[in-house]
């Protein structure tokens, strides 16, 4: 005979999923019709009825430790289909949320970054520590002659806080990788799996990648098919301006090639790409929810205050490179401060954003690609 099972409903769970954008959540009525419409459901393990579900009955613990809730790509599928209206793409997206703040570390400055009345201080406090930086170097005032950027804050101070602060975020992000771990492992434990072994790079890593560098899967969604374009050109936007800037470093450090470097040089024109792809990626992303409305999905704060960093990052990288070809110093000197500062927020808010989604989202692809494959067998 099956023993009884106590549910506790966790109500302040179910409020914070209706404030990050679930609040339609109590009208699903449990007709399936959103697992059956999405394309990237398994049939094993189909979502988001069952997602809908739990979060109906403030199944905090569960929702937060089940890897479903990231292979979804909010295209909305579900939500058009919906005869109630519930959305459930907004409401997998509140619990992506929570289980960002959830898995964060430190917890505390995942909440501040969720929420606008600290954004000031999340400005704030880059504005401030390059400040100092420049001060202290006897730099404040535009540096005589040709624009040169690294004469206004040195190349290995700006180095210093960006290579120190990668460590930070490496820490940060990897507590929270192994939390997501261990909440997935209490649902659906797997048996013991090395993935950075030569079998499971073949097996499970690096197709997933493939798929991610590709967006295989997102394909698959037919009503948001905007949000495709938009992802795919954000994220190799970043992959392409990430070479560029490793390049640069060798190129200064190890062949002692100072910037600026010509227009025409590969490097160059890699890095001004990327940054034209980046900008193109936030653009079809902010037109899409600007123009649609609520057919793109509830737009929350945190989307916002991603995706128009990402823009403003990218606007103002290219711009100190205008700025500096058209010689006009103050101009050119200010708007790299500004880039500088919105490349820390972007950077630092990496464990703690949407921009997580890259992290746990290829955790969850791993992890499920196992456990299929194991229970295959």
């Amino acid at each position: 005979m099956n023993r009884a099972q106590l549910i506790e409903p966790d109500l302040e769970f179910i409020r914070e999923l209706k404030t990050r954008g679930g609040e339609a959540v109590k009208k699903c009525y449990q007709c399936a019709s959103c697992s059956v419409v999405c394309a990237l459901s398994s049939a094993d393990h189909p979502f988001p009825r069952k997602e809908m579900v739990w979060a109906q009955w403030g199944l905090k613990e569960r929702l937060l430790q089940d890897p479903d809730i990231w292979l979804c790509y909010q295209c909305h599928d579900c939500s058009r289909y919906c005869p109630r209206g519930a959305n459930p793409g907004d409401v997998l997206a509140s619990l992506r949320q929570v289980a960002i703040i959830q898995n964060a570390f430190p917890r505390w400055l995942a909440r501040m970054m969720g929420d606008p009345q600290y954004l000031l201080i999340l400005i704030t406090i880059p504005v401030i520590i390059l400040g100092l930086l420049i001060w202290s170097l006897g730099s404040l005032q535009i540096p005589p002659g040709p624009i040169v950027y690294r004469k206004f804050i040195s190349y290995e101070i700006v180095d210093a806080v960006f290579l120190l602060t990668a460590l930070w975020v490496v820490i940060c992000s990897s507590i929270g990788i192994r939390r997501l771990y261990s909440g997935f492992q209490m649902t659906r434990p797997l048996a013991d799996v090395s993935i950075l072994s030569v079998n499971g790079l073949k097996k499970h890593l690096l197709p997933t990648l493939l798929e991610i560098l590709q967006h295989t899967s997102f394909k698959d969604c037919v009503v948001n098919r905007a949000r495709y374009f938009a992802h795919l050109n954000i994220l190799w936007g970043f992959i392409l301006l990430a070479f560029t800037t490793a390049s640069v470093a060798t190129g200064i450090y190890l062949f002692g090639k100072q910037t600026p470097w010509p227009l025409y040089h590969p490097v160059k024109v890699i890095g001004n790409l990327g940054g034209l792809i980046l900008i193109t990626g936030a653009l079809i992303a902010l037109w899409r929810r600007l123009a649609y409305g609520s057919d793109s999905g509830k737009t929350t704060y945190s989307d916002w205050l991603f995706l128009l960093t990402v823009l403003l990052t990218g606007i103002s990288g290219l711009l100190t490179e205008v700025f500096r070809l058209v010689n006009i110093p103050r101009l050119a000197y200010s708007t790299y401060f500004i880039h500088l500062v919105l490349v820390w927020i972007l950077f630092v808010s990496l464990p703690f954003s949407k921009f997580a989604h890259l992290l746990y989202r290829t955790t969850a692809m791993i992890y499920t690609r196992i456990q299929r494959m194991q229970e295959s067998l």
